[in-house]
């Protein structure tokens, strides 16, 4: 993560007029650092005030529609917020555990036909059957994917299995993923944490997924691909592909740096797919900080900076909305906090825009033409 202490550092550098004066690519690294700075404090003060449990209670506040206090609200049920999916195919990755298991959760208690696609199966089957106990939802209608979504293959194995059973797919939830404070690489070659957050969780299975939702679109429906990204991507651009896959030369590994790669590239990835026109909405949604044992395993004890947290289901209900919120009241291509679009960028002066997160069009083709050659497709 780009750190505040970067900042102190870029300070400190800056009362050296003798190295401003002789060193034209310490000048760079000094404003590089001036960036990081701004961006993580900036991206700090904001998070504290939006991204908590506190900031989603202000929210809601200002919502014109019902919400849900918990996912296992059924159809009719007191407190409902009035959503029917009934006939809606759903299809969570990552649903087992946190913020994909309220989803599939909340999709079940509205009567859609939930697909989880989970890792582990033990873990699958239990998630399964604590929501199928919660929401009255028959196993047939909340079905298991195996699939670790990391790995390119299996990925294009669970889309084959699912398209064998459904003809059209109503909403993609892109969940799945981890945090990793060591390098590890799948079966692939692929870095973990890209392949599960980016390569192969968000954009091969959108690409592998599209001719039903197309399909979706072409019967008169709604189909959306959401991908749930994070604040996170507001402290960085999207770099070059050896940077952004840990494959450049002498590259440290920098697990919170990776995921933060990961997470612009998810906000990049709907931008770019919305320009299509072909009645798919592509969104990406940040759920706070939330209280789910992905962020246990990634922050430990540290995750008390981020207090305080949501709770799970906080962080999965403005989600839970774009699911099913007309397109006409929708941006495609947009970034989604509780239900309202954010700027993608708040790293210039007084959380203006500014330019350091910022990609130029040929970057971001360039990035969108690596994804597609890294999924062989």
């Amino acid at each position: 993560m780009l750190r505040i202490e970067k900042f102190i550092v870029f300070l400190l550098l800056l009362r050296s007029s003798v190295a401003l004066a002789t060193a034209p690519v310490f000048i760079s690294k000094i404003f590089s650092t001036m960036g990081q700075g701004i961006s993580t404090t900036q991206w700090f003060v904001y998070g504290r005030r939006n991204f908590t449990q506190t900031g989603y209670i202000r929210h809601t506040k200002g919502y014109t529609s019902p919400v849900q206090s918990k996912a296992a609200v059924k159809v009719g049920e007191n407190g409902a917020d009035g959503v029917d999916m009934t006939g809606k195919v759903v299809v969570v990755t990552g649903a087992n555990s946190g913020l994909g298991k309220e989803l599939a959760t909340y999709a079940a208690a509205k009567n859609a036909n939930v697909y989880m696609v989970c890792r582990s199966k033990a873990r699958a089957e239990t998630a399964r059957d604590e929501i199928c106990e919660k929401t009255n939802a028959s196993k047939d209608n909340v079905k298991i994917l195996l699939s670790d979504v990391g790995e390119l293959s299996q990925v294009r194995s669970a889309v084959k299995e699912l398209q064998s059973k459904e003809a059209e797919i109503d909403c993609v939830v892109c969940n799945a993923g981890v945090l990793l404070n060591d390098k590890k690489l799948t079966s692939e070659g692929n870095e973990v944490t890209m392949a599960s957050h980016l390569i192969g969780g968000s954009y091969l299975l959108t690409k592998l997924l599209m001719p039903q939702l197309e399909a979706a679109a072409s019967s008169g429906k709604d189909p959306k691909v959401i991908y749930l990204t994070s604040g996170g991507m507001l402290l960085t651009n999207m770099p070059s592909w050896d940077v952004a896959t840990n494959t450049a030369a002498d590259q440290a590994y920098d697990g919170v740096q990776t995921y933060s790669y990961a997470k612009r590239g998810q906000v990049l990835v709907a931008e770019q797919l919305a320009k299509q026109k072909n009645g798919i909405t592509f969104l990406a949604a940040h759920p706070g900080w939330a209280d789910t044992p992905a962020v246990d395993d990634a922050f430990g004890s540290s995750k008390k900076m981020f207090e305080p947290l949501r709770t799970p289901w906080a962080g999965a209900e403005g989600i839970s909305w774009l699911m099913n919120a007309p397109k006409r009241k929708l941006e495609n291509g947009a970034f989604y906090l509780d239900r309202a679009t954010q700027s993608k960028h708040i790293a210039g002066p007084f959380m203006t825009e500014g330019t350091f997160t910022k990609n130029a069009q040929s970057e971001i083709d360039a990035f969108m033409s690596k994804l597609k050659e890294a999924c062989g497709i």
